[in-house]
């Protein structure tokens, strides 16, 4: 039997009103639901089935490549940061409908649109009937739900059994019904199993909830979430040893003090319209809030202990032990800020609620898809590019790619490509001097170079040595693909924004400068043609540049190349090519290459390093680029040329969360 409840009133008779209702709200409201879902879920398919595969989603798809699901757990799982749900939801579900694109996104999608319908439920309960339409709008359209709602990773899951625990107990709270609290509990314990943050938000959730059941109930409740903690016991020994890793280190970085307001203006689609009506919705709650007079509802608290906390935590263990803040994991918190802060939305009148919503719809929309081109970026595939153009096999082209093997050879099988066929020489984890030696083959006429945005910067400088003419470029978030050849066979492109060179017989007012002592000879009688040299031996320097990057650079993701020709007569090879930037008298990048790590410790050589000014704080601005040669062991080096080139940079290359550069050239 189920418990006699005394007479309700205040805030928990709104929530047996709402609870009530499998799908609260009056005809209007309904109306206006099933609209928002609709829209959801166009946004969330568009172009289905051919939604590219994310880097996180390839990396977990290769990780549940194996016969038997213990193995994919054993061995797929403890090398990830996550809990096994998902994992082995993959596992299963792949073994039914296999890898392609489609098929592994499908559920996804599905699941982020379901959790908007339980997130409605729940905002109609405790903020009333307009807040929950308007904040079901924002969660329709707002990049950061749509994009995670695209992607087959704990994102979408975690954001649905997240919404479930919360609706589950909503309705324990107002109707006192077991199955509400059982569903409660298996969200929970779902939502542990699921993701981390999510683990702890479903924490904060039932232990809020300790508080707002009716005190004839509380030892049910605690009963019942006994059972979900021994339910989450089996976890425990991978969660020590993923705890014990501490967090991202090895490639996330701790949040900066701007970490907060940038992923604002992001979830404001870096809009300025977009923040406009996000803040007046905003107003618009704290007006007709002040107006009709406080409310002894608990969602205030709700909102800091469900929406703010999980930021707090993450916030600080990033800072004090190891990052593990980032945009996605605060997804599962994200709702429940939101509808605390447009809670006084339910004192809307029914006749603004129409335009409010077309209002925030249209402008979400209109930013999703030409502020923050989503469909643009999200669907161009650096690695379907970059493994698409070992493809292309012709006499004297070399395919030439930066990208992890592992994806690499995910493509292959997906798209069932012969062994034997796209043959091709990936960097990965080789040394510029592997590259140099692939590149002096002449039979070589033509490079195809894909690279992710780990390659090292100067690999596009050195292939361009070799092969002089670009003929093609084109460019995608977190990577980019290249097309060279050694003669021209068609229209050439130009990237470089900016170029100075310098020789002894053209040296002229250039940035570059010369020590006045430094001599100048003839090369080595070895060369086709003798060129005047200048002569560093027995010095350590005698060659800089110097320029304030703001007057060298186009873009903030542009690329500084520095090249330098020279020649040894050493066996040490210790000559380096050196750029750094300076912030006064501070070094505040530093970057060099030395001739031994192309492996030349005599004769002719190419020196070339580079500065990737998207990877730096500030994009270099108000610094001061430095390039020079150093010298150390001061042995025979002659030096024939000297150049400083800035390549235009990627404009979308961190585009997922960053504004795009409007200069999109290479598309």
């Amino acid at each position: 039997m189920e418990p006699t409840r005394p007479t309700i009133h205040g805030w928990r008779a709104q929530l047996h009103a709402s609870a009530s209702s499998p799908l609260p709200g009056d005809r209007r409201e309904r109306f206006l639901l099933f609209a928002l879902l609709g829209l959801a879920v166009v946004l969330r398919f568009w172009g289905f089935p051919h939604i590219p595969y994310t880097h996180d989603e390839i990396s977990a798809l290769v990780r549940v490549d194996f016969p038997t699901l213990g193995e994919a757990i054993d061995r797929g799982v403890s090398v990830d940061a996550h809990p096994p749900a998902t994992h082995a939801f993959l596992w299963c579900w792949t073994q039914l409908f296999g890898i392609g694109d489609g098929a592994v996104k499908a559920p996804f999608i599905v699941m982020s649109v379901l959790a908007l319908v339980l997130l409605h439920r729940f905002a109609h309960a405790w903020a009333g009937g307009a807040t929950a339409v308007v904040c079901t709008a924002l969660l329709a359209t707002l990049q950061y739900i749509v994009m995670y709602g695209q992607i087959a990773r704990p994102y979408a899951m975690g954001f649905l059994t997240i919404a479930f625990t919360a609706d589950q107990l909503t309705r324990y709270i107002a109707l006192g019904r077991r199955r509400a609290l059982i569903g409660t509990m298996v969200g929970a314990v779902l939502s542990a199993y699921t993701h981390h943050f999510a683990l702890m938000l479903a924490a904060f959730i039932i232990a809020t909830g300790l508080f707002l059941v009716h005190a004839e109930s509380r030892r049910q409740y605690l009963l019942a979430a006994g059972i979900a903690l021994l339910a989450y016991l089996p976890n425990v020994p991978l969660f020590l040893v993923q705890l014990g890793v501490k967090g991202l280190d090895n490639w996330l970085t701790p949040p900066t003090r701007t970490w907060l307001p940038d992923h604002l203006w992001w979830i404001a689609h870096c809009s300025l319209p977009m923040a406009a009506v996000l803040l007046m919705l905003v107003a618009a709650s704290l007006v007709l809030g002040l107006r009709h007079g406080p409310t002894r509802s608990p969602l205030p608290v709700i909102g800091i202990v469900w929406g703010l906390l999980p930021l707090v935590v993450g916030y600080a263990y990033s800072i004090w032990r190891a990052p593990v803040l980032q945009y996605s994991v605060l997804l599962f918190s994200f709702p429940f800020c939101l509808i605390a802060l447009l809670g006084g939305l339910r004192h809307l009148h029914h006749r603004s609620l129409l335009p409010m919503v077309l209002l925030t719809t249209t402008t979400a929309v209109t930013t999703l898809v030409f502020t923050r081109r989503h469909y643009e970026t999200f669907y161009a595939s650096k690695y379907e590019a970059i493994v698409n153009g070992t493809r292309i096999e012709r006499p004297g082209r070399l395919a030439i790619i930066h990208a992890p093997p592992e994806v690499v050879a995910f493509y292959r099988k997906l798209w069932c490509i012969n062994p034997s066929k796209a043959p091709h020489l990936n960097l990965h984890g080789l040394s510029a001097q592997q590259l140099d030696s692939a590149l002096r083959d002449d039979r070589i006429t033509e490079v195809f170079y894909g690279q992710t945005s780990q390659a090292a910067p100067e690999n596009i400088a050195r292939i361009q040595h070799y092969f002089p003419i670009l003929v093609d470029r084109k460019d995608m978030v977190e990577g980019q693909t290249f097309t060279f050849q050694r003669h021209p066979t068609g229209e050439a492109v130009t990237d470089h924004v900016y170029s100075e060179g310098c020789t002894v017989e053209a040296q002229g007012a250039t940035p570059w400068t010369m020590d006045a002592d430094l001599p100048a000879v003839m090369d080595s009688a070895s060369t086709k043609e003798r060129v005047r040299c200048w002569d560093l031996s027995g010095r350590s320097f005698g060659i800089k540049f110097e320029q304030r990057v703001d007057d060298l650079v186009a873009g903030p993701n542009d690329v500084i190349e520095v090249r330098a020709d020279v020649e040894l007569d050493t066996s040490a090879g210790d000559l380096s090519l050196v750029a750094e930037l300076l912030d006064g008298d501070s070094s505040v990048f530093y970057r060099s290459l030395a001739a031994r790590d192309i492996g030349v410790r005599r004769g002719t050589a190419t020196l070339i390093t580079a500065i990737k000014l998207a990877d730096i704080p500030g994009h270099g601005c108000g610094h001061l680029l430095r390039t020079y040669l150093y010298n150390p062991s001061g042995g025979a080096a002659l030096v024939s040329a000297v150049q400083v080139a800035v390549r235009q940079g990627d404009p979308v290359l961190y585009g997922f969360f960053q504004p795009l550069l409007q200069d999109w050239r290479f598309r």
